[in-house]
């Protein structure tokens, strides 16, 4: 642990003065006290804007003005300021305190009531040593924070590269996505991958809580996606194939980092050549809206979080598509900014919203953030699967 150290400013033309107030400076019995003096007030000027000082004495009846005492209180404001004075009269003392005076003593008070001085000496040197400490504190806090700033900022340029274009074309189909977070980093993600020439996979997770810790696991989800891709190719693992098996593993992958995080994920897998979609869920909600001749509906299917449980269970559905649709899925951030009193009334409004076909993930964002003025409270994902 540092020792504090404190410097004292004497600012007097007189030698008597100096000689005493160097005294009982020496008399507060503080190890690391050291002074500096000055007999003009132009060195003192220097000296103060050059140096800093835990206490400043100013000898107003030797060469000192009030005007110097003014400049100098608010050049060292917090820090205390000790008025000398030669006389004692109510006036005198009253605006020595109005220039900005912590403290003032008579010079007869150094002689007639030394032990006096040195408990104010003391005392002002305390408050000093804690307004020293204070502006560390926050000099150290404010080089953190920018150092955290900086931290999130490279992991909001990692995440990002992470996903997927924001519109792009897999298999003749248009996969394409809105993702607006509450704060820097997102605990949403999405993804869409083409396994082969007819068969793509996509999914949309939504990480339990907030910031980098919920934006780590999708790093770690975009790995493992990948990697069962790899696996495919390789012909040394065919769990891509499967939604359930896909959420099994990602279950098991969660489960085995201890981060203490699981999610909620829809994880599709559509087939060109036969219009089938196979999808299975992980106590995702909403659930996706497939839109087509003008209908639209939730996705059926329930299932449990991922990351929660040894052996969580899920279910795959299986669905026929017509050769126009539009899925549309959603992160449950949107449920907390869509008007309405109840959550059967935002459902509703998303399906009459999209009961006329295809709407693309930043206009439907900007219907449901209309007339909502405050901080989302959630990360907002919408990611549309859709085949004009």
């Amino acid at each position: 642990m540092i020792r504090p150290s404190h410097t004292v400013l004497v600012v007097s033309s007189s030698a008597i003065v100096i000689e005493r107030l160097q005294s009982l400076c020496e008399q507060c019995g503080l190890p690391d006290l050291s002074m500096v003096v000055c007999e003009q007030v132009a060195d003192a000027e220097a000296m103060l804007e050059h140096k800093s000082f835990s206490l400043t004495l100013l000898d107003l009846s030797n060469g000192v003005s009030l005007g110097f005492l003014d400049y100098a209180s608010s050049i060292l404001n917090p820090k205390p300021v000790v008025a000398i004075i030669g006389e004692g009269s109510s006036e005198t003392i009253i605006n020595a305190l109005r220039a900005g005076a912590d403290d003032v003593f008579v010079v007869e008070d150094l002689e007639i009531s030394p032990k006096l001085f040195i408990y104010s000496m003391k005392r002002q040197l305390r408050r000093a040593l804690y307004i020293e400490e204070s502006k560390r504190l926050k000099d150290s806090l404010e080089r953190s924070l920018d150092e955290l700033r900086a931290d999130h900022h490279a992991a909001q340029h990692v995440q990002q590269n992470l996903l997927p274009p924001r519109h792009q074309t897999l298999n003749g189909l248009v996969v394409e996505y809105t993702l607006k977070p509450s704060l820097l980093l997102s605990g949403d993600f999405v993804d869409a991958l083409e396994i082969n020439d007819h068969l793509i996979i996509f999914y949309l997770a939504d990480v339990s809580g907030h910031g980098a810790s919920s934006a780590l696991v999708t790093v770690l989800l975009k790995n493992l996606t990948h990697r069962l891709l790899r696996n495919y190719k390789r012909h040394s693992s065919f769990d891509i194939l499967s939604p359930v098996l896909t959420l099994e593993r990602i279950n098991r992958e969660m489960l085995l980092t201890g981060m203490g995080k699981h999610m909620t994920m829809f994880v599709g897998l559509l087939d060109t050549q036969t219009s089938k979609l196979i999808y299975a869920t992980g106590g995702h909600h909403p659930m996706p809206i497939l839109s087509c001749n003008h209908s639209s509906s939730f996705l059926k299917g329930r299932g449990m979080p991922v990351g929660l449980f040894e052996k969580p269970e899920f279910e795959e559905h299986q669905l026929d598509l017509p050769q126009v649709f539009s899925l549309t899925l959603f992160s449950d951030g949107v449920l907390e900014i869509i008007k309405g009193s109840s959550l059967k009334e935002k459902e509703n409004w998303l399906l009459n919203t999209l009961q006329p076909g295809h709407i693309e993930s930043s206009q439907l964002t900007e219907m449901i953030e209309s007339g909502f003025e405050d901080v989302r409270p959630d990360d907002v994902a919408i990611m549309t699967v859709s085949r004009a």
